[in-house]
């Protein structure tokens, strides 16, 4: 095989196998040397950060990495290790010039041929990939004359002297007389098969037309064939894994596929995105936190920053979840896998929605585990004024990070502004900055202008929805045309924002015929348009007013919707009582004849003229009637008690019979499986306080064990909420007290957790049961001692309960009270006898936690009734060992007086002195050493409290233990020794106390047998060095890998070191398990002076 090619042919053979196999080698060889571990380096989130930026780019900046090279280095299932053997050249390149320790590039740059007397890394590194490039691009028929092989062999040769070792050397120097037989020649198309793939990927993703396959026709049968089992292979594997991505799929496929088109236009959307201090600040937030709250009226861009943030995310390899339905977030979620969900407008997009508020309640406990996931991130936006809802409190996980876009810190800057009016209108904000400094809704404002130019910029800043007013009147003055747009405007209007394609192409049904007739009506319209003629017309003002979403068809933004909703409530208010949606009748139309209205303030509220007064009314009792129970209480006018008043005179006046069914009617709108279903006027009354209705109910004939389908009575509600007033009303009807929620929770035990004293005596005087306890096996009296409600715990103590009755989890109401602080009730519950020394499940006693969170006063109460002092956890921790970690001094004082086992180790070993010694408790190590603790007890791992405190820098602990005489040799079971641990951590102060004390100033770790005196001399701490030369360590002592001293400090370029070391008359010619002296290193790495300090040494000698 070899006999029939041409000289020429050969040349080109040899220099691929130069240059794929013997400096591939060097430059894999090189790689490692810089990133040792490379699975730490890829994981690490700045590294990660930089490497998406060239995966996916930011707009007007050049794609570097594609999607085979980042599965390469981020595989999309399991999680194996990568390692450098995983990369090629053109990966191996990218990581050393764009990750850290970055690698200087040479003077001509990565991408050029460097200077041939250029010996630096970077230069190496270069000519290695300036030859892959060459091969690939410049040998269009695999022949190179002699006069240019020989040039490239000898700068491939240089490369791989510069970056390998002395084995890549003598393989490049057998490279040039290696006789290719038939085994290399497969191995060769292997090589050229490679160089054809890589020619594919680029011409598919760099476009370059300029990139031609090589044309080796010896080889094009072999290549062919081999291929073709290859191209089978990797169809295969391909097949497998899109099957196993398949079977680990949670959401149905055509879900899927909406979220992949939803999230498709967000790219597309994001070009126009604007980067301000808020965006940035929200990366920030979720670098330490999983849920995140953005905040702000409609149109300050929530939506959009949330978007752009999740594409950001996604670079990192998270996947993105829109949360369509509350359900969605527990459906979709699997443990483990990084993904970020994004929800919209939680509970509600103009004022707060109970139900939806109730519905994200029922899901906690899974958006805690969630939270908990560190692999997940929730992004959530909420409407400012939903945000600040009380009733928006119980949903906690969603408060605990939030980001309000129109806090001073966070608002839209001038400059911001002006980067947004550039963007979207191509104007300064010069002209925009006076009408746009009272708007909230800037970004808004651009996007809407963008859209469709609205006459003059300065119009439409100044005041936008008069603009959009002016747009309607002028179509309704368009004759039938402009009149039909008009009225599909309104359609989406009275479906509240959600006109679905199947209403307007489907059969017209009674109830649609009376819908179109009244809101053409409504409109100028003739009463028989048809829906497919408002259908054309809806069609018509997509991307104007409107868009369609999963069949849908909606506003472009809700403020817009916002608008139109308050426009078309003062054009056809009847149509809209009439017709309109339940929850838009009931959420946006307002009474303001009242001065306690507290929604006034909120943008686009429709008024209710009083001449439709009475027409709302009998809406109001038509959808109570329907079984809308639930949406009709929930009415924002249901809290103005002037309101309520005129609907108590209206139902008044209907007959008895009537009134009565209204008062016993039930919800059944909502399904079984969602809080609040089969809820009643009852239930609803008692929660939100209004007892004037619950007053008229009685007088009804209501009964008062009603419940809803999760077991929750009115009674439970008013004693849940504090409506103390309610509850006496309810008490007076002799109601069953110890009727349980679905989840065993009884109105004693919610009024004593929610702290509302008063609702307890009541309960109490009918003698609710003390004892009863939730399905969590929760007392009243353990959930008032839990949330320190002093009085509700006296009264409760009052009735002789079990103090000692525990949770489900083994927690005692002591236990609880210990560990909050709860001084108050602590005393009163020692004043019944508990059991001191009663443990949670798998914890400790009251005396561990008060120990380890720090509560004294307790400590010294539970103290006084001779507790188990070391009564441990599941773990082995004592009270003397958690306060000892945590610096509660006082309390380690307090229990030492105690005599506890001041040596009592936890399962992995670590006892009370490790603990302060390991966290910089300094007088507690003191104190500890005053009752003569062990100062050589080990951890499992071997590091005692000496070896911790010296790794930590603790130099006045170190000085105390050293007083003790410890072990000072003492090394952990990798090998490392305290002196070890100091030096490589640069603790130059502990360094000289423990030099002073060694004895074995040589000793090595057991993996790579490294000395302290050679770490130092490794990392560059040249003050360390000095101190250990003084004590006369083994000046030539190697690591395991025959690395002596003055090698690694040659080859990491310490000059000041070497100079130490040589006036110690070293062996310089000593040399590592590969053949490489210090000069060598020296050389390689360009330390100049380190090679001239060598060879005067060298010429000494």
């Amino acid at each position: 095989m070899a006999t029939n090619m041409t000289k020429e042919e050969d040349n080109f053979l040899r220099i691929v196998y130069l240059n794929y196999r013997v400096g591939t080698t060097a430059l894999r060889r090189y790689f490692d040397s810089v990133h040792p571990n490379l699975q730490s380096d890829l994981s690490s989130p700045s590294n990660k950060a930089i490497l998406a930026d060239l995966h996916k780019p930011p707009r007007g900046q050049r794609k570097v990495l594609y999607q085979e090279q980042w599965n390469t280095l981020y595989p999309s299932s399991g999680s194996p290790v990568v390692s450098s053997a995983d990369l090629d050249v053109t990966l191996m390149v990218c990581l050393l010039r764009n990750l850290p320790p970055y690698v200087a590039p040479p003077a001509s740059g990565f991408d050029a041929l460097p200077l041939s007397n250029d010996s630096s890394h970077g230069a190496h590194i270069s000519r290695i990939k300036y030859y892959k490039n060459f091969i690939v691009s410049h040998s269009k028929d695999g022949k190179l004359s002699d006069t240019v092989c020989n040039r490239i062999w000898s700068d491939l040769e240089m490369a791989i002297h510069g970056l390998g070792n002395q084995q890549d050397v003598k393989d490049a120097s057998d490279a040039k007389s290696k006789f290719l037989d038939y085994n290399a020649l497969n191995e060769l198309v292997n090589v050229t098969f490679s160089i054809r793939r890589n020619l594919e990927r680029l011409n598919v993703y760099g476009n370059e037309q300029a990139v031609q396959s090589l044309k080796m026709k010896k080889l094009e049968s072999a290549v062919e064939n081999m291929g073709k089992e290859k191209e089978e292979h990797s169809y295969l594997k391909e097949k497998i894994r899109k099957m196993e991505t398949e079977q680990d799929e949670v959401i149905p496929k055509n879900i899927r596929d909406q979220i992949e088109n939803e999230i498709t236009e967000w790219e597309i959307k994001d070009n126009m995105f604007v980067s301000t201090r808020a965006s940035e600040y929200v990366l920030e937030c979720l670098q330490t936190n999983s849920c995140l709250t953005l905040t702000a009226p409609s149109g300050v861009g929530k939506s959009f920053i949330a978007r752009h943030t999740a594409l950001v995310l996604q670079k990192e390899g998270y996947k993105i979840i829109p949360v369509r339905k509350q359900d969605d977030i527990r459906d979709y979620y699997q443990p483990g896998k990084q993904t970020v969900f994004i929800i919209d407008d939680i509970c509600g997009n103009f004022t707060a929605n109970q139900q939806q508020i109730e519905n994200w309640q029922q899901l906690l406990p899974v958006i805690k585990t969630i939270i908990a996931d560190k692999c997940c991130k929730i992004i959530v936006s909420c409407r400012l004024q939903v945000y600040r809802d009380d009733k928006f409190n119980i949903l906690e996980p969603f408060k605990t990070c939030e980001c309000n876009l129109m806090s001073d810190k966070l608002c839209l800057t001038t400059e911001e502004k002006d980067n947004m009016a550039r963007m979207y209108i191509d104007s300064s904000l010069k002209d925009l900055e006076r009408l746009s400094q009272h708007s909230e809704f800037f970004p808004l404002l651009c996007s809407l202008y963008d859209v469709e130019k609205h006459g003059g910029v300065k119009d439409f800043f100044q005041n936008p929805f008069m603009v959009y007013q002016n747009e309607l009147d002028s179509l309704r003055r368009c004759g039938v045309e402009g009149k039909n747009k008009i009225c599909s405007l309104a359609l989406i209007v009275l479906f509240n924002n959600h006109l679905t394609d199947k209403w307007l192409k489907g059969k017209v049904t009674k109830k649609q015929r009376q819908i179109l007739e009244d809101t053409c009506e409504a409109c100028g319209l003739n009463r028989s348009t048809s829906k497919a003629e408002l259908n054309e017309s809806l069609h018509t003002l997509e991307g104007t007013f409107v868009h369609k979403e999963n069949g849908k068809h909606k506003t472009v933004h809700d403020k817009l919707f916002d608008f139109l909703a308050h426009y078309f409530g003062k054009k056809m208010v009847e149509c809209l009582i009439d017709h309109g949606e339940s929850d838009l009748v009931h959420e946006r139309f307002m009474w303001r004849k009242s001065p306690d209205d507290k929604n006034s303030n909120i943008d686009f509220i429709i008024e209710i003229p009083d001449d439709y007064f009475e027409l709302y009314l009998e809406r109001f009792i038509k959808d109570w009637l329907a079984g809308t129970v639930r949406v009709a209480f929930e009415n924002n006018n249901m809290k103005i008690p002037s309101f309520r008043q005129q609907l108590l005179q209206h139902l008044k006046q209907l007959d008895k019979s009537q009134q009565e069914t209204l008062a016993s009617a039930n919800d059944t709108v909502l399904p079984k499986e969602h809080a609040g279903s089969g809820d009643t006027p009852l239930i609803r009354a008692c929660y939100y306080g209004h007892t004037d209705m619950v007053q008229w109910m009685f007088q009804n004939d209501v009964v008062v064990n009603q419940c809803r389908d999760d077991g929750v009575t009115g009674l439970y509600m008013a004693s849940q909420e504090g409506h103390t007033d309610i509850v006496k009303l309810l008490l007076e009807r002799n109601p069953n007290i110890v009727i349980c929620q679905n989840d065993g929770c009884s109105p004693l035990n919610i009024a004593s957790q929610n702290g509302h004293t008063e609702i307890v005596k009541l309960l109490l005087e009918m003698n609710a049961t003390t004892d009863l306890c939730d399905n969590y096996g929760c007392s009243p009296l353990y959930m008032a001692s839990q949330e320190g409600h002093t009085e509700i715990v006296k009264l409760l103590l009052e009735r002789n309960p079990n103090v000692d009755l525990c949770s489900n989890e083994g927690c005692s109401p002591l236990y609880m009270a210990s560990q909050e602080g709860h001084t108050e009730i602590v005393k009163l519950l020692l004043e019944r006898n508990p059991n001191i020394d009663l443990c949670q499940k798998d914890r400790g006693s009251p005396l561990f936690m008060a120990s380890q969170e720090g509560h004294t006063e307790i400590v010294k109460l539970l103290l006084e009734r001779n507790p188990n002092i070391d009564l441990c956890d599941e773990d082995g921790w004592s009270p003397l060992r958690q306060a000892s970690a945590n610096g509660h001094t006082e309390i380690v004082r307090l229990l030492l007086e105690r005599n506890p086992n001041v040596d009592l180790c936890s399962n992995e070993g670590c006892s009370p002195l490790y603990m302060a010694s390991q966290n910089g408790h300094t007088d507690i190590v003191k104190l500890l050493l005053e009752r003569n603790a062990n100062v050589d007890i080990c951890q499992n791992d071997g590091c005692s409290p000496l070896n911790i405190a010296s790794q930590n820098g603790h130099t006045e602990i170190v000085k105390l233990l050293l007083e003790r005489n410890p072990n000072i040799d003492l090394c952990n079971n990798d090998g490392c020794s305290p002196l070890r641990q100091a030096g490589q951590n640069r603790h130059i102060d502990i360094v000289k106390l423990l030099s002073e004390k060694s004895l074995i100033i040589d000793l090595c770790d057991n993996i790579y047998g490294y000395s302290p005196f050679m770490m130092a001399t490794k990392n560059g701490h040249t003050e360390i060095v000095k101190l250990f030369l003084e004590r006369n360590p083994n000046i030539d002592l190697c690591n395991k890998n025959g690395c002596s001293p003055l090698y690694m400090a040659s080859q990491e370029g310490h000059t000041e070191i070497v100079k130490l070391l040589l006036e110690r008359n070293p062996n310089i010619d000593l040399c590592d398990e590969d053949g490489c002296s210090p000069l060598d290193k020296a050389s390689q790495n360009g330390h100049t002076d380190i090679i001239r300090l060598l060879s005067e040494k060298n010429s000494k000698c």
